[in-house]
């Protein structure tokens, strides 16, 4: 029997690229995720909030994963991973631009309802 090479699949470029990408937007992620629970903890100061923001990122994950299955083996791999991540980094800008100095002091002025 021939002994196989573990890291045969390291020797691709495109692989190790998508590697190095995987990994940024992931650690990305990550980091915008704990951003997230920090603001939301300092301006409400209660743990349930942060449940509910931990339930808000699980459930779209655990419902949609039948339908993302399927759609990812009839669609080109390529093209969808570029579509997630451009509509990811909109939602991110998007986070950003609310959050900003800007936006929150024309949310926070005072006003009649």
């Amino acid at each position: 029997m021939a002994k196989t090479d573990p890291y045969a699949a390291l020797r691709f470029k495109e692989f190790n690229i998508f590697l190095l990408l995987r990994f940024a937007l992931v650690f990305g992620w990550s980091m915008q995720f704990v951003v997230i629970e920090w603001q939301v903890y300092s301006l409400t100061n209660d743990e349930l909030s942060l449940a509910i923001i931990g339930l808000c990122e699980f459930l779209p994950a655990f419902f949609l994963a039948p339908f993302a299955g399927h759609i990812v083996d009839r669609k080109e791999k390529r093209n969808l991973f570029t579509v997630c991540i451009a509509l990811f980094s909109l939602i991110s800008f998007g986070l950003f631009w609310l959050t900003s100095e800007a936006v929150e002091a024309f949310w926070s002025t005072n006003s009649i309802l």
